[in-house]
């Protein structure tokens, strides 16, 4: 019988599968990781796909270690600079978001910071050093007897070395009259004909001195990486070196620790050989008294 007029048809007239034959097995294919589904209707297979992918990953791998992301902070400063980075004004803006102006001068591998003083049973004698002074006098250990010392070796085109000029500058205003000093010694090249201009732009107010040649730096041992900067105690004693940028709020609670701190002295009299625990400035203000 028709239904709703339509005449009555057989059911595959009306669009309804036969199924009255079998159907062959069709195999179901697995799913694939979203990464590795790739359509073999491209025309082209898995294996070929997966080498060129490999080929353009290790491309990437090569691109990032031979050029390194920038900064991104613009408040960072670069931490190390080595001898031999080419020369160049460089304001205060590029030093802060940029490796610029060091060259191969910059280390991906940042060398450990030594913090904290050395025991003093355990520092070693600063090198007796003689060194010419921007007022044409030479600069030498002895001139900073029982006075805490502050030695940056730097260089006008070390970035992070013009970085620390600042603090330096208000430890040498804030304890300047309470037995410490900064030394700045350039190991720039040619020497005067550079640091001189670059002073005169940035002035500071501590002594410099220079040590441009291998002669004169060799009395420091090896400087190979700028700023390095050391802390020598009243004894004249190293008590603390720092490789690199230095953490400003770190070195100066050395210095403040350094300036407190109690040398053993010894002094001979008629009465035999007297001890005195106390620190030499000190020990004048009360010889002066």
């Amino acid at each position: 019988m028709a239904r709703h007029g339509y005449p009555e048809l057989e059911p595959d007239q009306r669009g309804v599968p036969d199924n009255s034959e079998e159907q062959p097995d069709v195999p179901q294919r697995r799913s694939m990781p979203t990464s590795l589904n790739v359509s073999h209707k491209q025309g082209r297979p898995i294996g070929t796909l997966l080498v060129s992918s490999a080929v353009v990953v290790w491309l990437g791998v090569l691109l990032f270690t031979t050029e390194p992301f920038p900064s991104t902070d613009p408040n960072e400063e670069p931490s190390i600079a080595r001898p031999g980075s080419p020369t160049g004004p460089i304001d205060k803006a590029s030093a802060g978001n940029s490796s610029a102006g060091l060259g191969e001068a910059s280390s991906p591998d940042r060398p450990q910071r030594q913090s904290g003083l050395i025991p003093m049973e355990q520092r070693e004698t600063a090198p007796n050093f003689s060194l010419p002074d921007l007022e044409g006098d030479n600069a030498e250990l002895q001139d900073y007897t029982d006075q805490v010392l502050l030695l940056n070796f730097w260089a006008t085109w070390c970035l992070p070395c013009r970085a620390e000029m600042p603090w330096f500058v208000d430890f040498q205003e804030t304890w300047g009259e309470e037995g410490f000093q900064v030394l700045g010694v350039s190991l720039d090249e040619p020497g005067w004909s550079t640091v001189r201009p670059f002073l005169q732009s940035q002035p500071v107010n501590y002594r410099i001195a220079l040590a441009d040649t291998t002669e004169s730096q060799s009395q420091f041992g090896i400087i190979n990486i700028l700023p390095t900067t050391w802390l020598i105690d009243r004894d004249g004693r190293i008590a603390a070196k720092h490789i690199g940028l230095v953490r400003q709020e770190e070195i100066a609670a050395e210095i403040d620790e350094l300036l407190d701190e109690q040398i053993p002295r010894t002094t001979s009299s008629s009465l035999g050989v007297r001890t005195y625990n106390v620190s030499s400035a000190t020990l004048q203000r009360k010889l002066t008294q």
